[in-house]
């Protein structure tokens, strides 16, 4: 066996980047080399990994976030892809690269953050990190007062949504100032292109893309791309239908007329961590699910 080797940044090694994807697949079923090769990552997803022998075993990755939290921008390191292949794994190699990462950004940035599942909860806490429960909010359709609209079904991978889709993107106003993401053009075009891209309505006269999903006659909201201001509660009544009995929001809401059920709900599978912010009792958290790397 060969030397145990630290690399940064590696994804221009095709070799590398090769066994990083292998591992990906492997551990998370995810295909990083589809966004690669459509330069998806615009420079803010750098990977931290161990190999041996040109092989990847371990890795660690950083997310370069700007989230707005009370109308206030913060840079944020939001950390994913961690992961260590099977054979490697009870060695202390994720914890060892945790350490890393955190050393390089820690005071290059606001806070650090990251989202686990129910097999690792007892990890991140070694390293200052702090669980957070985030908060689920919902509105009963029937209290809306609907308008008649015309609203347009994108089509995936038209020249037109592909055009559209990055104009907003580059331009977005944040889906909520309390708790809300600018700069994010990694991750939200994956699931713009990708993810969500059959889900994808755009309101012509505001200018405004919709990304949602009615699933068992609940409208599940995950995202308002505009590139000026915008009041939630007259998008609701313009794309809430009479089939719908309820709404999800997965952002943070910021509505006038209507006022949502709000839940403090945790998510096993999908709790968030936070290093080094510190955050006051009333402070509503929940991070837009397309802002998930």
């Amino acid at each position: 066996m060969g030397t145990l080797q630290l690399i940064e940044n590696y994804f221009w090694n095709k070799t590398y980047r090769k066994s990083f994807n292998d591992l990906a697949q492997a551990t998370f079923g995810l295909d990083f080399e589809v966004w690669y090769q459509k330069r998806y990552f615009k420079g803010k997803y750098k990977s931290y990994a161990y190999a041996i022998d040109e092989e990847i075993i371990a890795n660690v990755s950083a997310n370069e976030m700007c989230v707005v939290i009370n109308g206030e921008e913060k840079k944020a390191i939001q950390i994913g892809t961690v992961m260590t292949r099977e054979d490697c794994r009870g060695n202390g190699l994720a914890a060892r690269l945790m350490d890393h990462v955190i050393k390089v950004y820690e005071d290059q940035c606001d806070f650090i953050y990251l989202f686990a599942n129910k097999t690792v909860l007892e990890f991140y806490p070694k390293f200052g990190f702090k669980p957070i429960m985030e908060i689920s909010y919902r509105l009963k359709a029937e209290d809306i007062r609907k308008q008649e609209s015309m609203i347009i079904e994108l089509q995936s991978g038209t020249h037109f949504t592909e055009r559209l889709i990055e104009r907003l993107i580059n331009n977005r106003t944040p889906i909520s100032n309390k708790w809300g993401i600018v700069q994010d053009n990694w991750p939200l075009e994956v699931y713009c292109k990708d993810g969500f891209k059959d889900n994808l309505y755009y309101i012509k006269d505001e200018d405004i893309m919709i990304i949602a999903i009615r699933e068992a006659k609940v409208l599940h909201l995950y995202d308002v791309l505009s590139s000026k201001p915008f009041v939630l509660d007259d998008l609701l009544e313009r794309i809430v239908i009479q089939e719908d009995e309820e709404i999800e929001f997965h952002f943070i809401p910021e509505l006038v007329r209507y006022i949502p059920i709000s839940t403090r709900i945790k998510r096993e599978d999908d709790t968030l961590f936070i290093r080094g912010l510190t955050l006051t009792e009333s402070q509503d958290v929940l991070f837009p699910m397309t802002s998930h790397t």
